[in-house]
């Protein structure tokens, strides 16, 4: 079995060679040496069919959670695979906040409750920052913002009836520093979501529900190449570790602030980035 550690270093090798999607398609996702129980969890995961997303959801059921993915696209939605007892798709608009909260009942319905909530879904918009406008706002506020809080605010209360509540928010560097470059909406919304980990994590505190958010770097992939090579190049050379993250990368720790053995950690922005943001 190739451990985590061996695929990072092999992955920095590939990298090297400009070989980086070789040693991806290689290996394939990571088989993960750090082992977490969910059987019993209920979780709800949107973003289901984007890299990072679909990673997730196959960790999840391998650690034994029965799961809801939903995405926005049908037909990425029926290549995601798993048992029908313990995997079901919805598709869903994230803009569309009626079709938004029927998925959402739909999904604790079926799942007759929910443990855990995860929102990964993301709209990244890459244009001048001064030639937005109104519905470029509305899509990455809907989406990145309005969408997890009208999710969290459908789970409530099942996730306070859960023991172990935890709501997992994605945010993103861009929150932090402003954006690598034309993404004004996508830094503005992802800045949005710390804010609203922090309030909700003094809010829930009391209920057992704990709230935290993870915040990538790069992660290399389709949204990162929608910059272009030459941004792609610079923000690359920039990096201290020399590549971006992986999907695989994101793996771990959102299991860990999943899992039961994080009940006191709430409130939490953790950088997964390799050193590319410091705070």
């Amino acid at each position: 079995m190739l451990s985590f550690s061996r695929y990072c270093i092999l992955f920095d090798i590939y990298q090297e060679r400009g070989q980086a999607e070789s040693c991806t398609t290689a290996f394939g996702i990571l088989e993960m040496t750090l082992r977490f129980n969910f059987q019993g969890k209920k979780v709800l995961l949107t973003g289901a069919t984007g890299d990072v997303g679909k990673t997730l959801v196959q960790a999840f059921l391998d650690s034994g959670a029965k799961l809801v993915a939903t995405g926005r696209s049908p037909e990425k939605l029926r290549l995601i695979e798993g048992s029908g007892e313990m995997l079901k798709k919805i598709p869903c608009n994230m803009e569309n906040f009626d079709e938004l909260n029927a998925m959402s009942n739909e999904a604790i319905a079926w799942l007759g409750g929910c443990d855990i909530f995860v929102h990964t879904a993301a709209n990244m918009l890459v244009k001048d920052p001064l030639s937005l406008d109104e519905s470029d706002w509305r899509r990455a506020l809907n989406v990145n913002l309005l969408a997890p809080y009208f999710c969290i605010k459908c789970a409530m209360p099942a996730l306070k009836d859960s023991l172990a509540g935890r709501i997992i928010l994605f945010g993103s560097g861009a929150g932090k520093s402003g954006g690598l470059g034309h993404n004004l909406t996508y830094g503005a919304s992802k800045g949005g979501i710390l804010a609203m980990t922090f309030n909700l994590a003094r809010e829930l505190a009391k209920t057992r529900v704990t709230v935290n958010c993870l915040v990538p770097g790069p992660i290399d992939g389709p949204l990162m190449r929608e910059f272009g090579p030459e941004l792609y190049k610079r923000a690359l050379e920039k990096h201290p570790m020399g590549r971006f993250a992986t999907a695989a990368e994101l793996v771990p720790p959102t299991l860990f602030l999943a899992s039961e053995e994080a009940a006191h950690i709430t409130g939490e922005a953790l950088d997964v980035n390799g050193g590319y943001f410091t705070d």
